[in-house]
C-alpha cells in the first residue's frame, strides 16, 4: 500500500492526471498519433546557431555587403541559411518568412555573378589571341613584366 499525503489529491500526488478505465474510454476518431515535427532551425547550425531574431539581420547584412563586390558573401549567406534555402516557400516555417527573401536573393545574385565569372574568364581562356587579335598582348598580365623592363634581372 502507497502512504498518502494529507489533503494532496492522488492526481497531484502522483504528478499525473487520472486514467479513466478501460471500459469508460471512448473510441480516438483520429488513429494513431504522429511524432511532432522537428524543431525548425534557421541556420546550419541547427540550436547552436543564431537565433531567428538575430538571423535577419545577419541575412540582411550578407545580402547587402555582397553588393559592395563581395559577392562570395552571397555564397556564405545561402550555406549558412541552407534550411531556409532548402525549405519550399509555401511549407517553410512563418518564422522563417522575414529571412527568406534575403536568401533567396543571395541565391539569385550569386548565380548570376558566377555565370558572369565564368563567361568572362571563359573567353579569355578560349579566345585568347585569336579572338583579340594584336590587342591580347596588351591584355594580359604577364606581358606587364616584359613592357616595364622587370624581367631582365632573372637571367
Amino acid at each position: 500500500m502507497e502512504a498518502r499525503v494529507a489533503g494532496v489529491p492522488e492526481d497531484e500526488e502522483s504528478g499525473l492526471l487520472p486514467r479513466p478505465s478501460a471500459a469508460g474510454r471512448r473510441p480516438s476518431s483520429r488513429g494513431p498519433r504522429l511524432p511532432p515535427p522537428p524543431a525548425a532551425w534557421a541556420t546550419v547550425d541547427g540550436p547552436l546557431g543564431l537565433p531567428l531574431e538575430e538571423a535577419e539581420g545577419h541575412a540582411r547584412r550578407f545580402f547587402l555587403w555582397g553588393f559592395a563586390c563581395l559577392p562570395f558573401l552571397w555564397a556564405i549567406n545561402c550555406c549558412y541559411f541552407w534550411p531556409v534555402l532548402r525549405s519550399p516557400a509555401a511549407s517553410s516555417p512563418a518564422a522563417f518568412g522575414s529571412i527568406r527573401p534575403y536568401v533567396v536573393r543571395s541565391a539569385i545574385g550569386f548565380t548570376i555573378f558566377s555565370v558572369v565569372l565564368i563567361t568572362w574568364a571563359t573567353t579569355f581562356i578560349v579566345g585568347g589571341e585569336r579572338l583579340f587579335g594584336p590587342g591580347w598582348n596588351d591584355l594580359v598580365m604577364y606581358n606587364v613584366a616584359d613592357k616595364l623592363g622587370l624581367s631582365g634581372f632573372m637571367g
